[in-house]
């Protein structure tokens, strides 16, 4: 991402959610009505021509032969995600940080987000397109968020979030969401850590990444090669992973206990059928989520 540029992962995202919002009401996986307004150029001619059935039926079909699986896994992710927030916040978090929130609206659509501290952690060129082109929609500020401008590159993420308020006594939920695929191993390892500082004791983590044998090519994934090749040629490839098998063992060492890890591909399945959906999820794709140990 260039400096003065919002995320182009972050705007392909909010176009994917704002697709969504073409599906028949029964059975859309989620509903964001702020999708729609974060987007712009030609995303936004896209996602208004897909209200018409048979053009967004066209949209959605070109998308998924030219970026397998990349659109089903994320609008399944971001349905699974908001269900581990909102039983995080029901089971007692009192605050809640984006951590590279991009384009996320979950501050504004989740109505359990509205009760607790609301930390948005991005770079400044992305949270001022984002704040931009919500105004038109939300107005001023909920009083619950705050904005914490970082360069994760320059920044010091720690000093930031506790000089915007965050509480460390306080249990949170952390999402970590369509990040951790484009840093290096020192990046992953140093934010995990920070985390395991910040964060009480039972304090929730979910986060998403990609199985490493899709990056190295140890193991085959259906639609994976042409899935690196398009995020490369977006600008933003994936260079980092974890092996599902080892994840466990990973995050003891910094202190979290694993709760749960499966593909998107895998999560689908739990909303197809009651749904009539057909969204395949993805093999590669994974969503995890770790709870804070005690020591």
């Amino acid at each position: 991402m260039q400096d003065q540029q919002a995320s182009r992962t972050a705007q392909y995202m909010a176009f994917f959610r704002a697709l969504e919002m073409t599906e028949p009401r029964a059975q859309r996986l989620f509903s964001d009505p702020y999708a729609f307004p974060l987007l712009s150029g030609a995303l936004r001619i896209f996602a208004r021509l897909a209200h018409f059935p048979v053009v967004g039926r066209a949209i959605r079909t070109i998308l998924d032969l030219g970026w397998p699986y990349t659109r089903s896994s994320g609008v399944v992710r971001t349905r699974a995600i908001d269900d581990l927030v909102n039983e995080a916040i029901r089971d007692g978090a009192r605050q809640f940080v984006l951590l590279g929130a991009g384009f996320d609206s979950r501050p504004y659509r989740l109505q359990e987000v509205t009760k607790v501290a609301v930390f948005e952690v991005d770079h400044p060129a992305t949270q001022r397109a984002k704040q931009e082109r919500l105004s038109c929609v939300v107005g001023a500020r909920p009083a619950n968020v705050q904005f914490v401008s970082v360069n994760f590159e320059q920044d010091d993420l720690e000093s930031s979030l506790l000089g915007a308020g965050f509480h460390p006594e306080n249990p949170a939920v952390v999402v970590w969401e369509g990040v951790i695929s484009y840093l290096t191993k020192s990046a992953v390892d140093h934010t995990f850590a920070l985390l395991h500082k910040l964060l009480a004791p039972g304090s929730r983590l979910i986060f998403t990444y990609v199985d490493r044998a899709a990056l190295d090519g140890t193991k085959k994934f259906a639609g994976g090669k042409r899935w690196k090749s398009s995020v490369r040629f977006s600008g933003e490839p994936f260079i980092f992973g974890f092996h599902p098998d080892g994840l466990a063992a990973t995050l003891r060492d910094f202190g979290f206990s694993l709760t749960s890890d499966e593909s998107t591909e895998q999560i689908a399945i739990h909303y197809r059928e009651s749904m009539g959906r057909k969204e395949p999820g993805s093999q590669a794709y994974r969503v995890a989520a770790a709870v804070r140990t005690k020591i």
